[in-house]
């Protein structure tokens, strides 16, 4: 199954990244590049999803202060 990592600031997309199969390395990854995607892209949330069904499969809100620590 493949799945679709969105980035998100104040509800707009600003950057998404499609992953091909593995659930647990897609939620690992969107774990590890929303500080990073803070800083590149204002991304405050991120959220992965069943590309297939388009069901929310995990979401992580960051920490306001993320990026200043």
């Amino acid at each position: 199954m493949a799945y679709r990592i969105s980035f998100q600031n104040d509800g707009r997309e600003v950057y998404l990244k499609a992953w091909p199969i593995d659930l647990v390395a897609a939620i690992a990854y969107a774990k590890a590049q929303l500080p990073i995607q803070r800083i590149r892209h204002g991304a405050r949330s991120v959220c992965v999803t069943c590309d297939r069904t388009g069901e929310l499969v995990f979401s992580l809100v960051g920490r306001p202060d993320a990026a200043s620590t």
